[in-house]
């Protein structure tokens, strides 16, 4: 990737060649693509990889987090990649960017350079995406989180109820000293799809006021969320980071 890059950067920017170089090497490195998207896998959460930006649908595109249209020679520059569903990809982000006019810094989330529970509330009532700051705003808006065609509203919410399922037959297995059921449990609630979900109830089980935000949950699954082992099982680190393997 450092070498395809060296050779995008011979080509000249302003008359477009650098561009249109970028591109045709971009649709013509398969190998590099595989060995990009195995490792953009492994990040993802979900054990079928869920959008890391939507948290919701499967990831199937490699996308340029700083859009090849605005800077051709981060085609192949590592950590301008995610791994992202068709729709957030094509229909909503697209070639979108803009950054602080002070600050310079993108203003949509990059999970594996910022934290996005900094910049996002999930409510657990109503399954909807509130943005605490303005990247976080941004991004609800410029990924449609909320859009009543994207269906992630509805997913977010029956993902809510499964995972209440789960914790309560993980809690009690536990209890009985079920070895084996307590690992089906975990294994489903880290293969969650809307992984998302997940990991909100995670965060916020631990903030101040989450008896009020859990309070239409059975009693016990405040406990239950806020048990170390497991929130070490299955809490997920932001950001998002990997080595590429050899051969990338």
């Amino acid at each position: 990737m450092t070498v395809l890059t060296g050779r995008i950067e011979l080509r000249d920017a302003a008359s477009g060649a650098r561009k249109k170089y970028a591109d045709n090497l971009w649709k013509g490195e398969v190998e590099v693509k595989q060995g990009l998207r195995a490792v953009l896998l492994t990040m993802a959460p979900g054990i079928l990889g869920c959008c890391m930006y939507c948290g919701g649908n499967t990831a199937t595109d490699i996308e340029h987090f700083t859009p090849r249209e605005h800077d051709a020679l981060k085609t192949f520059f590592w950590p301008n990649h995610l791994l992202v569903c068709g729709p957030c990809n094509s229909t909503y982000k697209g070639d979108w960017w803009e950054c602080d006019e002070d600050t310079d810094e993108p203003l949509l989330i990059d999970p594996t350079q910022d934290d996005p529970f900094n910049h996002l509330r999930l409510n657990l009532r109503n399954g909807e995406y509130q943005g605490e700051t303005d990247k976080g705003r941004t991004t609800v808006k410029v990924l449609g989180l909320n859009l009543p065609e994207r269906r992630l509203v509805a997913g977010r919410n029956l993902a809510r109820l499964n995972i209440r399922i789960v914790l309560q037959d993980w809690g009690r297995a536990r209890r009985r000293g079920d070895a084996e059921a307590e690992r089906d449990a975990l294994d489903v609630l880290k293969g969650q799809p809307f992984a998302d979900v997940w990991q909100a109830m995670l965060h916020q089980a631990v903030l101040p006021g989450a008896a009020l935000v859990l309070n239409d949950e059975p009693p016990e699954i405040l406990a239950l969320l806020r048990d170390e082992e497991l929130r070490a099982a299955t809490l997920i680190e932001f950001p998002l980071q990997a080595t590429p393997v050899e051969g990338t």
